[in-house]
């Protein structure tokens, strides 16, 4: 399989399974004041969206101290062909200071899951989360990916 990246393409072994993060930063000072990631994750045998995130949010909850959602809701990724998702909201303390984190959960391809995420030393501002949907809107799948039509979510 040739595997495309920003920089450039690799071939990589028949069978391999793109498991990649993606991380994007706003600034250079350390933490950033805001990140996004986009990562890929695949659901355990006859697990949905709503039972993957369940899984997840213990696994979280799990390993970082003082985790505490804040709210889940329905999500959309893309506009034309959507992508039904689950989004969550939460923040979790690291080294005594709150970090706030959003994600938002997609099946792009039967039990393929395309996770996006942000975190910010802040809560979200109202334009963080006009920004936040302007890329989930923005995604555009690759050709062959079509959206799922199990819509059952929470």
């Amino acid at each position: 399989m040739v595997y495309h990246l920003q920089e450039g393409s690799i071939t990589l072994p028949e069978g391999v399974q793109d498991r990649t993060v993606n991380m994007f930063v706003v600034g250079n000072s350390v933490p950033a004041p805001l990140n996004i990631t986009v990562g890929r994750d695949n659901m355990l045998p006859a697990e949905d969206l709503n039972a993957y995130i369940s899984r997840q949010i213990k696994l979280i909850t799990s390993k970082l101290r003082g985790y505490t959602l804040l709210g889940k809701k329905a999500a959309e990724l893309s506009t034309g062909q959507t992508f039904a998702g689950i989004q969550v909201d939460a923040y979790y303390m690291n080294d005594g200071r709150p970090v706030y984190q959003r994600q938002a959960a997609f099946e792009i391809q039967p039990r393929r899951i395309l996770v996006f995420s942000t975190t910010s030393q802040a809560d979200f501002s109202a334009v963080q989360d006009e920004n936040w949907l302007k890329l989930l809107t923005s995604f555009q799948p690759r050709e062959g990916i079509v959206a799922s039509t199990n819509t059952e979510q929470e």
